[in-house]
């Protein structure tokens, strides 16, 4: 593991300069506290080519995918000596990757876990690469949380599909070059047993991306229109009818994704708040360095419960720290607020304030993102507490 430090170490070094310890000094850095989808248009576009070559350099370095088999691109090491490498970068001013999120942490390891021999050669190194960028095409305008109930049809035409349908907020589609796709290959009744998964080109004759401005300013969630698009029987990631067994690998990497310290979401949330209260004249009132305090708390329950959850399978523990992490976002923003008042409504100008009214209007769709918490909360009570289920419409 020293050797692979002592790499990492140096190839950050010798391309980026080291974050100082005082960077969220107060006007000093980014001031934005959402750490994805606060680019859009140009600015966006040249946000990702950076993230592509700055990725480009570390794959080659043997740095991308540390976890990950030799033959695919990887260095065949533990989730311990990525998370290594991940610890010694956050030390240093990266450029802004997030645009990686779903191919990484989401797409990526599906394809490892249920794509053919021939499908991980094409996907795998590219993605960790950077060269291409993935998507999740899951949700449809009444087929949110309910996946099973979603409309997006696969015909069997000889060799090829032909999926017709829509989507919606799917993260980065714009920027995307593949995208995983869950489509209706059996009877509506059967619900989960009739959905099959696919591997689609979002660049193929058919697809239609349109991206969604959002309250936040930004457009980072896009709706994708299918017109009979043609996708080739090796572009279907497992089994026919099998796709919720595969989405279901997918769901667990999102919920999962949450609980990364170094998962770009949030930008050192609570370092800002104490930042901020230092700012407003608050350090030193004892109610907010008693909500200080226990934001930092959460935070390192988060990270702690993170790392003892990363070699766990399955959705429970995904849906934990997912909780955890939407749990944390409410109390850091009720936090804000409170030292903020009307500055938080209100764009001044003043640096580092409204950037926290940014963050309170996307909680939403973090709340929301990889099955809404409520969602979760079922999975946990009905999976790892062994309560009865919901019941149920008839045929449901």
């Amino acid at each position: 593991m020293a050797d692979l430090a002592a790499a990492a170490e140096a190839f950050f070094a010798a391309r980026v300069p080291l974050r100082a310890p005082a960077s969220l000094a107060w006007g000093e850095g980014s001031e934005d506290v959402l750490g994805v989808a606060t680019q859009r248009g140009e600015a966006e576009a040249a946000e990702v080519a950076t993230a592509k070559s700055w990725q480009a350099g570390l794959f080659d370095a043997g740095l991308a995918w540390v976890d990950g088999p030799p033959e695919y691109g990887g260095r065949g090491l533990s989730a311990a000596h990525a998370r290594l490498v991940r610890q010694i970068g956050a030390r240093y001013e990266l450029p802004n990757t997030s645009c990686f999120m779903v191919s990484h942490d989401i797409v990526g390891p599906t394809i490892a876990a249920h794509g053919t021999a021939g499908q991980k050669g094409k996907w795998l190194p590219v993605l960790w690469r950077g060269d291409v960028i993935a998507c999740q095409l899951f949700s449809e305008p009444e087929a949110g949380s309910d996946l099973a109930s979603l409309r997006t049809t696969a015909v069997r035409d000889g060799d090829e599909w032909i999926i017709t349908g829509q989507k919606v907020w799917s993260s980065g589609a714009h920027y995307s070059g593949v995208g995983e796709l869950l489509a209706r290959t059996g009877a509506t009744a059967d619900r989960h047993r009739g959905i099959t998964a696919f591997l689609v080109e979002m660049d193929a004759p058919g697809v239609d991306v349109r991206p969604l401005r959002q309250i936040t300013g930004s457009e980072h969630f896009n709706e994708v229109f299918l017109d009979e698009v043609r996708v080739p029987e090796a572009a279907r990631l497992g089994a026919v009818n099998g796709g919720w067994e595969v989405a279901r690998t997918t769901l667990g990497g999102e919920r999962s994704l949450m609980a990364d310290e170094h998962n770009g979401i949030l930008d050192e949330p609570v370092r800002r708040l104490f930042a901020l209260a230092r700012h407003e004249g608050a350090d030193q009132d004892a109610a907010v360095l008693e909500q200080l305090g226990e934001a930092w708390l959460r935070d390192q329950i988060l990270h702690v419960t993170g790392e003892r959850l990363e070699s766990a399978t399955g959705a429970p523990p995904g849906s934990v720290v997912k909780l955890m992490m939407t749990a944390n976002m409410e109390y850091y923003l009720d936090l804000a607020s409170k030292l903020l008042g009307t500055k938080m409504i209100a764009d001044t100008g003043e640096w580092g304030t409204f950037a926290w009214s940014r963050l309170l209007l996307g909680a939403p769709a973090h709340r929301i993102a990889g099955g809404s918490d409520e969602i979760q909360k079922n999975i946990i009570a009905e999976r790892v507490l062994g309560l009865p289920r919901e019941p149920r419409p008839a045929g449901k």
